[in-house]
């Protein structure tokens, strides 16, 4: 704020004044240089989540040197999915500009069996019967399945068999395929 004044002085030496003010106040926001683009990563071995790097975009105002804050900062691990990162650029009158960019992790990463599968089982027809019903062995001790995302009972793994339980398998060698899907 400024005050303007005005003085008017006659031949006599006599004066009169007014005054008022200016004020100005500052209403432009702040400029952020480019905003990063979208970014996709694979998660980074052995883990849920992967690191992210970029440039963080830097912020000019008429007025000074804008204040920039990030959600996210780049060198951050990120979970799997999409997560939006925001740079805001805040300038001394509170004039603020945001730009985002998202973060999109994916998991490349089979589940491992970490070498142990069902051993080869020897099943028995009966007297009847000269066929056999394949069991279930999805849940077998003798599986120990492990991923970069969880384990199996913890909702993250999920275990199949094929051919399924219950299936009619006749005399000779049949392969089971055992096979571990994560989230």
């Amino acid at each position: 704020t400024t005050t303007v004044t005005y003085t008017a002085t006659d031949g006599a030496g006599n004066t009169s004044t007014c005054s008022f003010t200016v004020t100005v106040t500052d209403a432009e926001n702040p400029v952020l240089t480019v905003c990063p683009s979208n970014i996709t990563l694979n998660n980074d071995a052995g883990t849920c989540g992967a690191v992210a790097t970029w440039t963080a975009p830097t912020a000019t105002d008429n007025c000074g040197t804008p204040t920039v804050t990030t959600s996210h900062a780049s060198g951050s691990t990120f979970t799997l999915g999409t997560t939006t990162v925001t740079y805001t650029a805040t300038d001394g009158a509170g004039n603020t500009s945001t730009c985002s960019f998202t973060v999109t992790v994916t998991d490349t990463e089979n589940p491992s069996f970490n070498g142990n599968c069902i051993s080869d089982t020897t099943l028995y027809t009966n007297a009847t019967s000269c066929d056999v019903i394949v069991p279930d062995f999805t849940s077998s001790t003798q599986l120990n399945i492990t991923d970069n995302c969880g384990t199996t009972g913890s909702g993250t793994i999920t275990v199949t068999q094929t051919p399924v339980a219950g299936t009619t398998l006749g005399v000779g060698t049949h392969t089971v395929w055992i096979i571990a899907t994560d989230n």
